[in-house]
C-alpha cells in the first residue's frame, strides 16, 4: 500500500463533491463477490442440461461438422465476451447491454437492445422452467406427467424462484453456484464414462467432407449458440459486486471459459457415441441412467430459469429508474433488492406456461413463439453490443485499431447467424417468427413513444452507477 493512500486511510476524510446517490440508490452496493458473477452466468447457460439434450440435435443438423460448430460457436462467444469487457471495465450498470448499446448509440439503439435482452430472458426462463417441472413431474408418475402434475411444478418452483430472487442477490447465486456445480459434475463424470465406452476414439469427431453444407454449418452455429445465451448477464450484477470494474469483465470471460470446456467435453462425448451408434440417441441410451439425467437436467434447467429472472429483474430495474417502464419495477426492498420487480416478471414466467396447459395446450405450443423470442432476442443484442463498441470508445477518446477488430469479427459472424436463422424460421416457423418479431416491436413502439413524449427520459437513458462521497475518502489537498 502506498504511504500516500495509507496517509489518506489513516485520517478518512470524507468527500463531499461526488454526491450522495447515485441513479440506483437504495440497491444494496458493493457486496457480492466474482464467485457470485459467475454462478450467474455460469447457471444462466445451464451446461449440464444443454449438453445432455442438444448434441444429438446438432448432430442431426450438421452430421460430423457438429463439434467444429461447437468450437465456432465458442469463438464467437469469446469475442462478444471481450467487447462488454470493454464496457464493462468503464460502466457499472444492471442494465447490461442495454445500458452499453445506449452509451454507444444512443437511446433509441439502447431501447431495441433493452427489449430483445428482456424478451430473450423471459423467454428462456419459461422455456426452462416449464421443462425443468416436466421431466420431474414424469419421474413423480412414472410416465408421462398429467398436466395439472406439471402446472403444480411450475407454480411450485415458480414460488421458489420468486423468493429466492426477492430474498437477495447473495441467496440466488448461492443457490445457483450448488446447482449447477453438481449438475455439471455429474455430467462430466458421465461424459468421461461415454467416451471410454467408445475407446476415447476422437476421429468420430472429424468433420466429413461428404457433410459439408455452409448452410447446415451456420444453422448449426445458432442452435449451438442457444447452449451459451446468457452468459453476459454476470454483467447486470455489476452495481452490487465490489471491485465491478475488475470483478465483472474477469468474470464474464471465466464464465465463457468453464462453460466452453465444459461444452466440448460433454459434447466430445455425446457425438462419439452418436457418431457410433446412429441409433443411440443420447448419454441415456447408453448408460441406462435415464433417471438420473432427467434429474440433471431439471436441476440444471431450474438453475436457469431462476438465473434468467435474476437478470431480467436487474434489466427492469434498471428501466424503471430511468423512466421507461413503471415506478414498481424500481422499488427496492428493506434487503436493497428489487423485490417487486423480481416477483412480477417470476408472475409472467410462471404463469404464462401454466396457462397454456391449463387451456390443453402443451410446452411445444408455448416453444413455437419462446425459441425464435429467445435466439432473435440474445443474438440481436450481442449484435447491438458489438456495433455499440467502436463508437463509446471513440466518444471518450479511447478508440484503438484492436478494439475495433475484436468488435468487428464477433459483430460479422452474429449478423451472419441472425440472418441465417430468420430465413430458416420464416421457412419453418412463420407463425413463430412473426409472433416473436411483433411481440418486440409492440415494446419497441411502446418505448418510442414515451421518448418521443418525454424528453427528460430519453435524456436519462444509459444511466449507470457512480461512486458517491460514501464511497471515497480525500486525498492529498488540490492545488
Amino acid at each position: 500500500m502506498s504511504t500516500a493512500l495509507a496517509d489518506a486511510i489513516e485520517q478518512a476524510r470524507p468527500r463531499n463533491d461526488l454526491g450522495s446517490s447515485s441513479p440506483f440508490a437504495g440497491l444494496r452496493r458493493r457486496h457480492a463477490h466474482t464467485i457470485d458473477v459467475v454462478a450467474q452466468s455460469v447457471a444462466a447457460t445451464a451446461p449440464a442440461g444443454v449438453l445432455l439434450i442438444h448434441p444429438a440435435a446438432a448432430y442431426a443438423r450438421s452430421g460430423s461438422f457438429a463439434f467444429l460448430d461447437i468450437a465456432i460457436t465458442i469463438t464467437l462467444v469469446v469475442g462478444v465476451g471481450l467487447v462488454i469487457g470493454m464496457f464493462a471495465r468503464r460502466i457499472a450498470s444492471t442494465g447490461s447491454l442495454y445500458t452499453f448499446a445506449a452509451r454507444g448509440l444512443g437511446s433509441h439503439v439502447g431501447l431495441v437492445t433493452g427489449a430483445a435482452l428482456g424478451i430473450g430472458y423471459l423467454a428462456v426462463a419459461m422455456n426452462t422452467l416449464a421443462s425443468g417441472s416436466q421431466r420431474l413431474a414424469n419421474l413423480l408418475s412414472g410416465g408421462t406427467a398429467p398436466p395439472w402434475l406439471v402446472t403444480v411444478l411450475i407454480t411450485v418452483f415458480g414460488g421458489i424462484i420468486a423468493l429466492a430472487v426477492a430474498r437477495g442477490l447473495r441467496m440466488s447465486t448461492r443457490m445457483l453456484l450448488v446447482l449447477e456445480s453438481i449438475a455439471v459434475m455429474t455430467v462430466l463424470v458421465l461424459s468421461i464414462a461415454a467416451l471410454s465406452l467408445t475407446r476415447w476414439d476422437l476421429g468420430l469427431l472429424v468433420p466429413r467432407a461428404s457433410d459439408f453444407s455452409l448452410e447446415a454449418i451456420i444453422t448449426g452455429v445458432a442452435f449451438a449458440l442457444i447452449g451459451f445465451v446468457g452468459f453476459e448477464s454476470g454483467a447486470a450484477l455489476g452495481p452490487e459486486t465490489r471491485r465491478p470494474f475488475a470483478a465483472v469483465p474477469r468474470a464474464v470471460m471465466v464464465s465463457v471459459g468453464a462453460t466452453g470446456l465444459v461444452m466440448l467435453v460433454g459434447t466430445a462425448a455425446q457425438l462419439s457415441i452418436v457418431a457410433e451408434r446412429p441409433g443411440a440417441a443420447s448419454l441415456a441410451a447408453v448408460t441406462g441412467l435415464s433417471g438420473l439425467i432427467d434429474v440433471i437436467v431439471a436441476i440444471s434447467f431450474l438453475a436457469c430459469a431462476l438465473a434468467m429472472t435474476n437478470a431480467a429483474t436487474r434489466l427492469g430495474f434498471a428501466m424503471s429508474r430511468e423512466g421507461l417502464l413503471p415506478m414498481v419495477f424500481g422499488r427496492i426492498s428493506g434487503r436493497g433488492v428489487p423485490a417487486v420487480a423480481g416477483v412480477l416478471f417470476t408472475a409472467v414466467v410462471t404463469a404464462v406456461p401454466a396457462v397454456i396447459l391449463a387451456v390443453g395446450g402443451s410446452r411445444q405450443d408455448m416453444r413455437i413463439v419462446t425459441s425464435p423470442a429467445a435466439i432473435i432476442g440474445f443474438v440481436l443484442s450481442y449484435a447491438l453490443v458489438c456495433a455499440a463498441a467502436p463508437v463509446f470508445l471513440a466518444r471518450i477518446g479511447e478508440l484503438t485499431v484492436r478494439a475495433v477488430a475484436i468488435s468487428a469479427l464477433p459483430l460479422a459472424g452474429l449478423l451472419c447467424v441472425l440472418g441465417f436463422y430468420l430465413a430458416a424460421t420464416l421457412r419453418d416457423n412463420p407463425g413463430g417468427l412473426v409472433w416473436a418479431a411483433g411481440i418486440l416491436a409492440l415494446l419497441v413502439g411502446a418505448g418510442s413513444v414515451r421518448l418521443a413524449r418525454h424528453p427528460r427520459v430519453a435524456a436519462r437513458i444509459g444511466v449507470h452507477d457512480w461512486p458517491v462521497d460514501a464511497d471515497c475518502i480525500e486525498g492529498p489537498a488540490r492545488t
